[in-house]
């Protein structure tokens, strides 16, 4: 079996040590290969070995981890992060479908990811999930988000938003402009990542935009009725959630 090429950049040296010592222990797929302290002496390896993956801390000497991108705009390696960054940020890691370890480093946590590389990503979206990824963690507003499919990705407005379906595992974004956009992420994903006081989730397969609701029908089962018109049933699990904002209303 080819063993992976690894390498690690990471400017602490206990971090290096921890890392370096669980890999070389419980990763027997992983050959790693170099441990560098920033982004410019890992570069230059880079540039001159092959390597398949790579676990990049963001909060490095001279330059971020994210400026190793700039070096190589069209990836062909995978990178595991290696972040202490806060849990907005961490939305942003899910959001974006690229793999992250909390610092410190677990063993269960290297082990899970490790296991998500083994099944590879196709090397033709690495790049886009990584441009949305640093898209999400530049967007201080929160006025929109970036979604990556395999042509590239999307900025989409949350004020476009009418309702997102659930479709196995994926989600269906109607947008108040018209037309929708399919994205390959569950809904759950969505409710952790949207504000709960602008989306609610009304049932399994549906969450609205509670600013473009124009109508409850509380007659026999509960439904709202939305600016496009489009009627939609509230769960019985939802049915009291709803009908308290309701009230508010």
């Amino acid at each position: 079996m080819n063993l992976i090429s690894t390498i690690i950049i990471e400017d602490e040296l206990d971090s290096q040590l921890v890392l370096a010592r669980m890999i070389e222990t419980n990763c027997k797929s992983l050959k790693l290969s170099g441990v560098f302290s920033n982004v410019i002496s890992a570069v230059e390896y880079i540039s001159n070995a092959n390597v398949d993956l790579i676990f990049l801390d963001i909060e490095l000497p001279g330059e971020s981890g994210f400026s190793l991108f700039s070096y190589f705009p069209n990836p062909k390696f995978h990178v595991i992060f290696t972040t202490a960054f806060n849990d907005h940020a961490v939305k942003a890691f899910k959001f974006s479908a690229v793999d992250f370890i909390l610092k410190p480093v677990d063993l269960n946590d290297l082990l899970d990811a490790v296991v998500k590389f083994d099944r590879l990503y196709y090397l033709n979206t690495l790049e886009h999930n990584y441009r949305a990824l640093i898209s999400n963690l530049q967007l201080k507003d929160k006025k929109r988000f970036a979604v990556n499919h395999q042509s590239g990705f999307d900025l989409v407005e949350l004020d476009d938003i009418l309702w997102l379906q659930a479709d196995i595992n994926y989600t269906i974004i109607h947008l108040k402009s018209g037309g929708h956009v399919t994205i390959a992420k569950t809904l759950k994903l969505f409710e952790d990542y949207l504000d709960p006081e602008k989306f609610i989730r009304i049932s399994r397969s549906a969450m609205v935009n509670i600013n473009y609701i124009t109508k409850f029908n509380k007659h026999n089962n509960l439904q709202v009725t939305l600016i496009d018109k489009s009627v939609l049933p509230v769960s019985e699990s939802r049915r009291e959630e709803l009908l308290s904002l309701y009230e508010k209303i």
